[in-house]
């Protein structure tokens, strides 16, 4: 990678801290995660293409250690994030391209989180919701849920923020109550949050310590909320829960879960009425990952019904997996049809009268 190069790699990823750089060296503030950095106290040299922060000491190559991080970029260095499903990998193998900088976004206006304000009506209208939906306030605690009374577009919603790398990076938002018939949740515009759902996995940073090898793909922030409190009364640690907004992975959230060096599994669990969407939509993610799928049984009476509802029957649901090693998607998505229905015999036409054709 040539020093202009570099330079214009490190300018589009990363807060420059000109007033510190000179014309071999540039600063920027380290996106390494637990470092803290405010000021830029990481820098690289833009001849040996080296890097490291005075902070958290934590570098070597520039190229080995963005990629490390989770940023998409290639021997030959590029300044323009440009989304993964726009390039034909089969045809330009020489593009270079980066996923789309985890750079923190603007939370509505107003954001407070919950626990800084417990007495607020708003966080008490949140602790209803939790108590709703099975958990409880301490746990949007640690989710860092808020809420805002300053944006109207907003205001009736409860935040979830969406981190990677320490950093906001998208939200959705859920009504305090259940309307009958409506939605309760509300996402983000292109205006909010430039580049969308897609990009972005709920709960990614909790994969990136190394220790777990399975990562469980789901739906919903709360889903995650309530599997992760299952997972901690019984010790399980080896399995994290992540949300992906969809009833499936998209390439660029398929990309990410492909450059964690320590993941072995991937298992896609999905309501019962969703899971054929899942395995349709969901890409081939590597020969290297184990692909199975968990399919959520109805609840009582066929209703639905998910992890939030009854984290006891996703597990049961994770234990019985199957993989897809052994069922192709052809023979899965038949089991998802219903039965034909009957058909009627076909009857063999009468045998003609002769004496029809005569005319008498």
């Amino acid at each position: 990678m040539t020093g202009q190069t570099l330079r214009q790699t490190v300018e589009s990823l990363f807060n420059v801290v000109r007033d510190r750089g000179t014309k071999e060296e540039l600063y920027f503030v380290c996106p390494q995660p637990g470092c803290g950095d405010e000021t830029g106290n990481r820098s690289v040299n833009l001849k040996t293409g080296k890097t490291n922060c005075w902070r958290c000491n934590k570098g070597g190559d520039f190229v080995r250690w963005a990629k490390f991080l989770g940023y998409e970029v290639t021997e030959d260095g590029s300044s323009q994030a440009v989304p993964i499903e726009d390039i034909d990998m089969s045809r330009n193998r020489n593009q270079t391209f980066i996923m789309p900088v985890p750079v923190t976004v603007r939370l509505p206006e107003g954001f407070t989180y919950c626990h800084a304000k417990p007495k607020s009506v708003y966080t008490e209208l949140i602790g209803e919701m939790a108590e709703r939906k099975h958990l409880s306030l301490a746990d949007f605690f640690r989710a860092k849920v808020g809420f805002t009374r300053l944006d109207p577009k907003w205001e009736p919603y409860a935040i979830f923020p969406v981190f990677e790398f320490e950093r906001v990076v998208y939200w959705q938002g859920r009504t305090y109550v259940d309307p009958p018939g409506e939605s309760t949740k509300r996402f983000p515009d292109r205006q909010e949050v430039p580049n969308g759902a897609k990009f972005w996995i709920y709960g990614i940073d909790e994969l990136r310590d190394g220790r777990s090898e399975t990562v469980l793909v789901m739906e919903s922030i709360l889903n995650v909320l309530s599997m992760r409190r299952f997972f901690g009364q019984r010790g399980i640690t080896n399995i994290v829960p992540v949300c992906v907004f969809k009833h499936y992975l998209s390439k660029p959230q398929a990309r990410k879960l492909l450059m964690l060096p320590n993941l072995k599994e991937i298992c896609l669990l999905y309501d019962h009425d969703a899971t054929r969407n899942s395995w349709e939509k969901s890409p081939m993610v590597s020969d290297r990952l184990h692909v199975t799928i968990a399919e959520m049984p109805p609840g009582p009476g066929g209703e639905k019904n998910d992890p939030n509802d009854d984290p006891e029957a996703a597990w049961a649901a994770f234990e019985a997996r199957k993989t897809s090693d052994l069922l192709s998607a052809v023979s899965y998505l038949s089991l998802e049809r219903p039965a034909p229905k009957p058909r009627r015999p076909v009857l063999s036409p009468p045998p003609s009268n002769p004496l029809d054709n005569l005319d008498l």
